[in-house]
């Protein structure tokens, strides 16, 4: 990859999770979920970083499944948690796209493994908490278009106590 191109997937891969940051930012739900692919998973891990989520409790961990339900209970207001919804703001930095492996393929489709950070600030009334963590994401090209397949979110202090997650990281 030539260096414009390389420029130019940077700047793609960038504006993909600028714009999932600020979709939840404005509580566009059914829009940040329409940036997954079907077979996608969202894994935000406790207790470190490197525990299975089959086998240890995570802070999240949704298939496409519990995605779309957990996008329904917030639009529909069924998410006591969410009441009144929080607000909150992403700030995402240190992009940098992993070299794609030669068996980092996902039904022949190339699969991107990208390497982030994530300042989200969560307002409430009487409450402010902010989230800070490590981002890989795993992006695919379907249709023309950089989708998410993976993302795992590993909040520096996730071997602590922590307050209730509300919102998507």
């Amino acid at each position: 990859m030539s260096g414009i191109e390389a420029l130019l997937e940077q700047q793609r891969v960038e504006q993909l999770l600028f714009l999932e940051g600020r979709l939840i930012d404005g509580r566009r739900f059914a829009e940040w979920e329409a940036l997954w692919v079907e077979e996608g998973i969202y894994w935000v891990p406790a207790n470190g970083d490197d525990t299975d989520p089959h086998s240890q409790v995570s802070l999240i961990y949704d298939n496409r499944s519990r995605m779309h339900n957990r996008v329904e209970r917030y639009v529909g207001g069924k998410a006591i948690s969410q009441q009144p919804p929080p607000r909150t703001v992403h700030l995402v930095g240190n992009v940098t796209i992993e070299p794609a492996a030669s068996d980092s393929t996902v039904d022949g489709d190339v699969s991107l493994v990208i390497h982030s950070t994530v300042h989200v600030a969560e307002s409430r009334p009487g409450v402010r908490v902010d989230w800070v963590g490590r981002v890989i994401h795993h992006l695919v090209e379907r249709q023309g278009a950089l989708r998410i397949i993976f993302k795992k979110v590993m909040l520096v202090d996730n071997d602590q106590e922590l307050t209730t997650i509300d919102f998507l990281l």
